[in-house]
């Protein structure tokens, strides 16, 4: 697994799209647009787009990073990984 970051404002992902991977925010933050209008921002430690990528459904907002931001992503099998290991507990 490996971060990205991103020195200027850079859109990730466009409503509608069906992600491939998701995001956990490492620093900076995520701005989210939805289809009224409506923003919200992704903090570090907080995820986005799981549900999406593991039900292969299109994302519902505009995701936009923040300049500074470190993200990393996570892919459908990255994700079934983490959940064999926590179904062991």
């Amino acid at each position: 697994m490996q971060t990205q970051k991103f020195t200027n404002a850079t859109k990730l992902h466009h409503m509608g799209m069906v992600p491939i991977v998701a995001y956990l925010i490492i620093k900076g933050q995520l701005e989210i647009k939805d289809r009224k209008g409506n923003e919200d921002k992704v903090l570090p430690g907080e995820m986005i787009g799981l549900k999406e990528v593991w039900h292969h459904q299109p994302l519902d907002f505009d995701i936009d990073t923040t300049p500074g931001t470190t993200l990393l992503p996570l892919d459908k099998s990255t994700l079934a990984r983490f959940k064999e290991v926590l179904a062991e507990f």
